[in-house]
């Protein structure tokens, strides 16, 4: 087996013109993330769409077989923003030569009627091959990678009230289908199991991190063909979870100004070799 797997994450594209003209704008948390937006975070993301273009034109140069994508389209969860994003999203995962599947992020589910939104324009990028595996959620999501490999996608984004509180969380039943789903006979014996969402899945914080990623954890350990990928912080890295052999990857920020990653995997049999993207001169290259 042979395969190239393109994984990305928190694109945050920008704000369409008027998308700010619509009574969703008062919740407390867009409020409070809009002042925030101007003052320092906006300068950071403004250049998102020459970084998404960037990386159509390396999926064009360096063809992939799958791409993966882990959340965080938007800013603020608005229904214009759903709008301008989703067809340049599905323009990117169009592009893997045999397949592709995507989750929410936290600001893609923001606040209010954000989920509904998420559901409505990026239902033909949510399929699974497995629908019936799938919680009364929706989630897992199940791609099939060739012969060897599979990849899951599982929610853990959620609408949050106060603006301080950005915690992510595995709901009970889709947590439950995870685990039927990793006992299954055809996916026990692939070769590589990428389980992606877009919560780090061994960071525990009560406002930031994910609730329950001990269940998490707890859950995964043991399994030793599982690859993690996963968003949220918006810096590239890898590690081992504590005390296993599981890899970790942070895919960081594919437009984050500085700091713009993402990572390709080349699988050949029992190997996998990881690089990490990084833009270099107005394109993305991979490091040595």
């Amino acid at each position: 087996m042979s395969l190239r797997i393109l994984h990305f994450s928190d694109v945050h594209l920008p704000f369409p013109p008027g998308a700010f003209r619509t009574p969703g704008i008062l919740h407390p948390k867009r409020l409070v993330a809009l002042v925030n937006f101007y003052l320092r975070r906006g300068s950071k993301y403004a250049e998102a769409v020459q970084k998404l273009n960037g990386l159509n034109e390396f999926l064009r140069r360096e063809p992939v077989d799958y791409v993966l994508f882990t959340g965080d389209s938007l800013n603020f969860g608005l229904e214009r923003e759903f709008v301008a994003a989703a067809p340049r999203i599905a323009e990117t995962l169009a592009l893997a030569r045999r397949g592709s599947l995507a989750v929410p992020g936290n600001h893609d589910l923001y606040a209010g009627n954000s989920p509904a939104c998420h559901r409505r324009h990026f239902a033909a990028l949510l399929h699974s091959d497995l629908p019936e595996a799938a919680a009364p959620t929706g989630y897992p999501l199940v791609r099939w990678l060739g012969d060897d490999a599979v990849a899951i996608a599982f929610n853990t984004s959620r609408p949050n009230f106060n603006f301080w509180n950005s915690s992510g969380r595995v709901p009970a039943l889709e947590l439950d289908a995870l685990g039927r789903l990793l006992d299954a006979p055809e996916i026990a014996a692939r070769r590589r199991v990428f389980l992606m969402t877009h919560y780090p899945f061994d960071e525990n914080g009560y406002f930031h991190g994910l609730r329950n990623s001990r269940a998490l954890i707890k859950l995964l350990r043991g399994r030793e063909n599982l690859v993690l990928l996963h968003g949220h912080n918006h810096r590239a890295y890898t590690h081992f979870v504590a005390g296993t052999t599981t890899p970790l990857y942070c895919a960081g920020s594919l437009s984050k100004a500085g700091a713009e990653s993402f990572w390709l995997f080349d699988l050949f049999g029992d190997a996998l070799n990881p690089r990490r993207g990084a833009w270099k001169n107005a394109r993305f290259v991979l490091l040595d």
